[in-house]
């Protein structure tokens, strides 16, 4: 598929193969599960190879990113400021209780997680979301977006160039860095929950003292 959609855009040239690499920026924001970095590669290799100016690549891909990540930001600012009109599946108790939270985090850390979005496979919108649910700054979001999307994108084209534009070794070193971020977040999933954990413990043990001690 990648071959072809290469094919097709060393034919196209212009504007047109610029367009489409917004358009390749902006996928995984909106829907996530899509390969958006594997749609990166093609325009990498047409830097290299078909007369594709680096800069104009480099810019699309960062701005399909930063309209991606705005549209995702939106719609956690649509869920902030309609909560009650929101869907269904956004209430309860548990829901609202995480929401908060989510809130509350992106209130204390929300620049450091934009900035790390792009270098995290698959929930890079979901920081996009969050960040509309703490009504951060429209222009710090893409400013904080920008940049990150800007820095993985020149790692993707300075791949392309050291691997000698190879498609398939281009989707390996993908591939490796994906699972390896996978495991990443994984560890420090466990970690989390396991300290969060932990303190819930604590804190119902000093509750129990407490009421030993009022008895």
């Amino acid at each position: 598929m990648l071959e072809e959609i290469i094919a097709y855009l060393e034919e196209t040239r212009g504007p047109g193969g610029y367009l489409v690499l917004v358009l390749a920026g902006m996928v995984e924001y909106l829907f996530p599960p899509l390969p958006g970095d594997t749609l990166a590669i093609v325009g990498v290799v047409l830097a290299a190879t078909a007369g594709y100016s680096p800069w104009l690549v480099h810019a699309a891909l960062t701005a399909g990113a930063v309209l991606g990540g705005q549209t995702a930001y939106a719609f956690g600012r649509w869920i902030a400021t309609r909560r009650e009109r929101s869907p269904r599946f956004l209430h309860g108790e548990a829901t609202e209780r995480a929401l908060d939270e989510v809130r509350a985090r992106f209130e204390r850390h929300g620049a450091a997680y934009l900035l790390v979005n792009r270098f995290l496979p698959a929930l890079r919108a979901f920081f996009f979301v969050g960040a509309g649910l703490s009504r951060m700054n429209a222009w710090e979001v893409a400013l904080y977006g920008g940049l990150s999307a800007a820095a993985w994108n020149g790692l993707l084209l300075a791949a392309g160039w050291a691997v000698g534009s190879n498609v398939e070794r281009l989707q390996v070193f993908l591939q490796q860095y994906t699972w390896g971020a996978f495991a990443v977040i994984g560890v420090v999933l466990v970690v989390f929950f396991w300290r969060r954990r932990r303190a819930r413990r604590a804190d119902a043990g000093s509750e129990v003292e407490r009421g030993d001690d009022q008895v």
